[in-house]
């Protein structure tokens, strides 16, 4: 018993080596970028809530859709490139193809919480402004985040590192670096400059258009279109639970004036520890390493990761203060419920991913599909639960 338990000390001691020095340096560049959008959202949060409540329904959704249809996208090319199925090079055949796929797999689900949120709030005149600015806004930047997914994937692999261990979080955070700040660029550009905006919107559709007619759909297409588009449309009708919970309690959250700013960095970070998991699991399954419920190997990467979050957590507290002091010019503090909390958000999301994934797989469903998109869903739901709660111990 006491070697075994010396066995797993200097075990879980190399994993927390490993989650320090690969992982957690990730976490942190995705912080950063979780703050440059926090402080766009915090700055407008009051004319969004004010003019575009719609906006607020499909927000956490949309930051969600983004880190599911990229996240998914980044384990499939990391499966592919740990099977030698595809080469770590963005000239592969499996790019284009991917990316394109990707922009099309989004649009069913930002139809669906659009049309949520419009039933939601009732206001149909200003829905449809939204839905033009979304869907433009949603082109674009899918091309970036396509080709932003295949070289968070291809880079690291190349230079020897597990891309399931910074893609994920990498992809979700630059899907909620570009999301906001393009959605209130496009809600600018309707204000201040319509002819620019028509203009872009027309292109938005012509692109759309031209991939369609690019797509050549395979086998293996087709099944990733099912599932993932079957997942994430299911999923999709669940991210209004956090949108409708945002729009309702938006007051509280403004009023406790850091949650406003630091949303979209707790939406994400809980989501990226589940995607971690969940992105190791899946290639652990398709490489024939988990053959029961409970496997160490993976108990061990969830206590290491675990323990980072009590780094994560005052360091996201810390940016959130530097950005509203400058930004909005208010003064806070350290939010203790928040510094004690929050590992426990990261615990529960890192176990839920974990098991998703060998229930996907048990399922007949390939976990690279569906695993990543359902826990960062479902770390948007509980997050938005969190932050609400938090808010509201501290206004």
């Amino acid at each position: 018993m006491t070697d075994l338990r010396i066995i797993l000390w200097r075990e879980l001691r190399e994993r927390l080596g490993e989650a320090l020095t690969g992982a957690l340096p990730a976490l942190v560049v995705c912080l950063l970028l979780d703050f440059f959008a926090g402080a766009f959202l915090g700055r407008f949060f009051e004319k969004i809530m004010v003019s575009y409540p719609v906006m607020l329904v499909i927000l956490p959704g949309l930051m969600g859709l983004r880190g599911n249809i990229y996240g998914a996208m980044a384990s499939r090319l990391t499966t592919m490139l740990h099977l030698g199925e595809m080469e770590p090079s963005l000239k592969d055949r499996n790019v284009t193809k991917n990316v394109i796929l990707s922009i099309f797999l989004s649009l069913v689900p930002v139809t669906v919480l659009w049309l949520v949120g419009v039933l939601k709030v009732g206001d149909l005149r200003s829905g449809f402004v939204v839905f033009l600015i979304v869907f433009t806004s949603m082109v674009f930047v899918g091309l970036i985040m396509g080709y932003a997914t295949v070289l968070a994937t291809v880079l690291p692999f190349k230079r020897g590192i597990d891309p399931d261990t910074i893609a994920a979080p990498l992809v979700t955070s630059a899907g909620d670096l570009v999301t906001i700040p393009f959605l209130v660029l496009f809600i600018v550009l309707y204000e201040e400059f319509n002819g620019v905006f028509d203009g872009l919107t027309v292109l938005a559709f012509l692109l759309t258009l031209i991939m369609s007619l690019k797509v050549k759909m395979g086998r293996e297409e087709k099944r990733t279109v099912r599932e993932i588009l079957g997942v994430v449309g299911a999923l999709a009708l669940l991210s209004s639970v956090s949108g409708g919970l945002l729009e309702s309690y938006s007051d509280v959250i403004y009023a406790s004036v850091i949650f406003s700013v630091m949303y979209p960095a707790i939406l994400d970070t809980a989501g990226n520890y589940g995607s971690i998991i969940g992105a190791k699991t899946s290639t652990k399954i398709h490489l024939g390493e988990i053959n029961e419920l409970l496997n160490v190997d993976s108990l061990l990467d969830i206590l290491s990761y675990f323990l980072t979050a009590f780094i994560v957590a005052p360091l996201m507290n810390l940016f959130a203060i530097g950005v509203v002091r400058v930004s909005l010019g208010k003064d806070v503090g350290m939010v203790v419920p928040f510094l004690l909390l929050y590992p426990l958000l990261v615990l529960v999301n890192m176990f839920v991913a974990y098991f998703l994934a060998i229930a996907f797989d048990r399922l007949g469903l390939d976990p690279d599909n569906a695993t990543v998109p359902t826990i960062t869903t479902l770390a948007d739901i509980f997050s938005t639960l969190f932050t609400v709660g938090v808010a509201h111990l501290i206004v």
